[in-house]
């Protein structure tokens, strides 16, 4: 979105270097894995986010990539996370993340779908899987895109404007249901952990209120205003 904070800024200017580094070095692992990487890169922001997804799609396809490697602006990544995840050699798969905001959710979905018969049409709802299986390769319905590695077949039969539409889910498990139709199958790799970082807080005398409630805030473990400073002091840790 054109303001990405210092810490995801700093990270993401490591993870280039790792890349740069293991393009550099010509092979990935020789013996068991001879390939060559060659990276290119793009920053696309400042507009519509299914926008900025569809653009980075047509550049991947344009440039004759393998695949498409996607970093969402507000995400802390290991720097090894594209070898990770390439190494699981499956259509489309993301590490491990949360939503941002409580209950910080994974972004980890099953889909149930359906058939409208009023407006003849397909449907799907999306919901979280609250207990998924740690540290594990974890095939599902859909992934959040905060970060993703998409092999290039998938973007080619989903086809143009494959992110773009007018409906009420987010426009990654979207892609992922037109994924599933064509064949692709979703993956999360909970071994791969990507930090997602949250929204800054207004601190108002509201929030704090609410914020000392929900945490169990004892008024008589604090001086009031009627304090003179002549009473014996008790010191609380917090």
């Amino acid at each position: 979105m054109g303001y990405t904070d210092a810490p995801a800024y700093a990270n993401r200017l490591v993870n280039f270097l790792h890349l740069g580094n293991l393009e550099a070095r010509g092979k990935l692992d020789p013996a068991n894995n001879p390939v060559r990487f060659e990276f290119w890169f793009s920053v696309i922001g400042r507009v519509y986010t299914p926008v900025a997804r569809d653009a980075a799609v047509d550049l991947a396809i344009e440039n004759g990539c393998d695949y498409l490697y996607m970093i969402d602006d507000d995400m802390i990544c290991p720097d090894d996370m594209f070898e990770q995840l390439y190494a699981r050699d499956v259509d489309v798969i993301a590490p491990l993340a949360f939503t941002r905001n409580p209950p910080h959710k994974p972004v980890l979905y099953n889909l149930v779908e359906g058939y409208d018969p009023v407006s003849k049409k397909d449907y799907f709802i999306n919901n979280h899987v609250m207990n998924y299986k740690k540290d594990s390769l974890v095939e599902c319905k859909a992934v959040g895109f905060g970060a993703v590695l998409i092999k290039r077949w998938v973007l080619e039969k989903v086809g143009k404007k494959g992110f773009m539409s007018t409906c009420g889910t987010g426009e990654d498990i979207l892609f992922c249901y037109k994924a599933g139709k064509v064949g692709a199958k979703i993956y999360m790799d909970t071994a791969c952990k990507l930090g997602h970082l949250g929204q800054r807080v207004n601190v108002t005398e509201d929030y704090v209120e609410n914020y000392r409630n929900a945490n169990g805030y004892n008024k008589d473990q604090y001086f009031d205003y009627s304090t003179t400073g002549n009473e014996r002091a008790t010191y609380v840790t917090i």
